[in-house]
């Protein structure tokens, strides 16, 4: 079959093609490349003869806001090579509702699902759809993306969302996000129009896997307090003496909680007697207060009706393995949460709907250790090596240093201050110190990290707890308006929304300091993980898998920020003598390029570029 490529090929593409477009007969497929190795058109050429057959793709990201990107790529190979199919970016109601907006612009999923089961038969923009859709506009250039179907339907007046899913009947590719693959409760709205078991699902950044909290949900304080005063307003009384006995419980057995603290619970104690009248009662007057709100334009929402909902699924699922009750305090606030972990047991049945799947992303060593750790099983690894060596990077590792202990000693944190310090002297450029947690982040600029980073010219960027999308992007723009100067300090925790999934390329970040190694703080949720990992996969397995493989991975996720192309120059420091153990599980070039260095040597190390 002769290959279809509209870029002039990279080395190892081609061969990676025509790999997966062999291997993919037989087994579903682990592809682990480097960041710019360009895994999205190679899975796409890949496909193409089995697209030409009659199959599909489903393309799932992480976000919703990824969707576009597997269409712009797709659109590439239409207008190159004359390819004749059709691709789709797929995005939910809350994206999509004409009719919502009226609402309010911060509506979630369920709110507007509501709006819509309610208002259809009389939305406007429905009527007009069922009346005069037509697909043949949204078809013209062979590849939509969710804003060009979004704006074409509003200038029309007829609703994307229904656009879009009868859209799904002539697609070839559809890019959505992972809900509407792993959650079988999501896919119906799909595999109506975009049957499944004729599909190859592609799975980008599949690193993400293991972290999927499926039947997650929480409340907090806040939602009790809001839910007393709805059923206060409508006069029930029972109901109102309930929620503040379920107040009262809570601030019973987790008050004392301090921030970042966690305890397991037992849902069932919390609630008054006759739970089961209770919950019932309180979804009803819920879901009038949704009516009323939503009648007087006002958004849709209940607390009380969340809060029956949160109580009635945990009974559901209580006693099931792998399903664990936290209450914790996080930014002061007490919180309960479902946490389900899962998802190998549960994702395995989802691979099984596809005719074959391939998984990719540049972090997945061990890849045996990621396809048990999702159920996946009758798959051929992919291994595409670095393309970087010592033009690209230079990889230091100190012996000296460690934010292993419950607290960071002020001796310690200063050496990780003068070594950073002597790190920032040497490469005047665009840095980020990623550290292991917020805690470690708050123990240096306590001890003057700010201070000798502003001395030494770097205007400083730190990532916080809680903060906004807007607030975030701000960051983001600014740190990378400095890049001409060489003067961005980012400091954030590995793990966060700046050390997973942001884009640095060329000069936006050159340098990396890993301050520590990102394992979870040893609490009770991390226990209960750990154990329930250990049940399924041994005692020695099951501790790597649970709490040192997600670790080293979002170390790996941190320091591939600064390298995303084969022509991209940075230097990683590993700020943690127990890297020293794991070098294994970092990508391919960090072990063969690392160098032991001290405390004292960071003002005169080498740089890429000078050479």
């Amino acid at each position: 079959m002769k290959l279809r490529f509209p870029y002039k090929p990279r080395p190892r593409q081609l061969e990676t093609v025509r790999k997966i477009r062999d291997y993919i007969r037989k087994w579903h497929i682990v592809l682990q490349a480097p960041t710019g190795f360009g895994k999205t058109p190679v899975i796409i050429a890949a496909l193409l003869p089995y697209i030409d057959k009659g199959y599909r793709v489903v393309w799932a990201v992480r976000t919703g806001s990824e969707t576009d990107r597997p269409i712009e790529e797709l659109r590439v190979f239409v207008k190159k090579m004359g390819i004749d199919i059709f691709g789709l970016s797929y995005r939910g109601k809350k994206d999509m509702c004409l009719l919502a907006k009226k609402f309010s612009e911060e509506l979630d999923y369920t709110e507007v699902s509501y709006i819509c089961s309610r208002e259809r038969r009389k939305c406007p923009f429905y009527r007009s759809f069922k009346e005069f859709f037509d697909p043949t506009p949204f078809m013209e250039r062979n590849a939509a993306t969710y804003t060009e179907v979004f704006e074409l339907a509003e200038n029309m007046q007829i609703c994307p969302y229904f656009v879009q899913r009868e859209l799904l009947k002539y697609a070839n590719i559809v890019s959505l996000s992972y809900n509407y693959v792993v959650n079988q409760y999501l896919e119906w709205s799909i595999r109506r129009y975009f049957p499944y078991s004729e599909s190859i699902l592609v799975v980008d950044e599949a690193h993400n896997l293991q972290s999927l909290n499926l039947e997650s949900d929480a409340i907090t304080e806040g939602t009790i307090n809001r839910a007393i005063e709805e059923a206060a307003t409508w006069g029930e009384k029972w109901i109102v003496e309930s929620l503040k006995y379920i107040r009262d419980k809570i601030e019973e057995e987790f008050g004392h909680l301090r921030e970042e603290e966690n305890r397991e619970f037992n849902p069932s104690i919390l609630l008054p007697d006759s739970p089961s009248r209770f919950l019932e009662e309180a979804l009803k007057l819920g879901e009038l207060v949704r009516r009323e709100r939503m009648s007087t334009g006002q958004r849709p929402r209940s607390s009380l009706f969340h809060l029956a909902s949160f109580f009635k699924r945990a009974l559901e699922l209580e006693g099931t393995r792998g399903i664990a009750f936290i209450a914790e305090r996080v930014n002061n606030i007490l919180r309960l949460n479902i946490w389900d972990m899962r998802s190998a047991e549960i994702l395995s049945q989802r691979w099984r709907v596809f005719k074959r799947c391939i998984f990719s992303s540049g972090t997945l060593e061990p890849i045996e250790a990621f396809a048990e750790t999702i159920g996946l099983t009758n798959y051929i690894p992919l291994r595409i090596p670095s393309p970087y060596d010592e033009r690209n990077a230079r990889v230091y590792l100190t012996e000296e240093l460690t934010t292993r202990g419950e607290e960071l000693s002020k001796e310690m944190a200063r050496g990780y201050i003068h070594a950073i310090a002597g790190f920032l002297s040497r490469v005047k450029a665009n840095t980020a110190i990623f550290t292991a947690s917020y805690r470690i982040q708050s123990r240096l600029m306590e001890e003057g990290l700010g201070k000798v980073a502003r001395e030494l010219g770097f205007e400083i960027l730190e990532e916080r707890k809680a903060m906004s999308g807007i607030e975030s992007r701000k960051i983001l723009d600014e740190f990378k308006k400095l890049a001409r100067e060489g003067r961005g300090l980012l400091v954030a925790p590995m793990g966060g929304r700046f050390a997973e999934g942001a884009d640095f390329p060329g000069e936006e970040l050159k340098a990396v300091f890993l301050v520590g190694i990102p394992f979870e703080k040893p609490t009770v949720k991390t226990r209960l993980y750990v154990e329930y990992y250990r049940a399924l996969y041994g005692e020695e397995k099951g501790r790597f898998y649970a709490y040192i493989y997600p670790a080293l991975r979002r170390a790996a996720q941190a320091l591939g920020r600064a390298l995303r192309s084969p022509e991209d120059q940075a230097v990683i420091v590993l700020g943690d003598k127990r890297y020293r153990s794991y070098l294994s599980l970092l990508p391919d070039y960090v072990s063969e390029l690392v160098k032991s260095i001290k405390i004292e040597e960071f003002s005169s190390i080498e740089v890429p570029w000078e050479n």
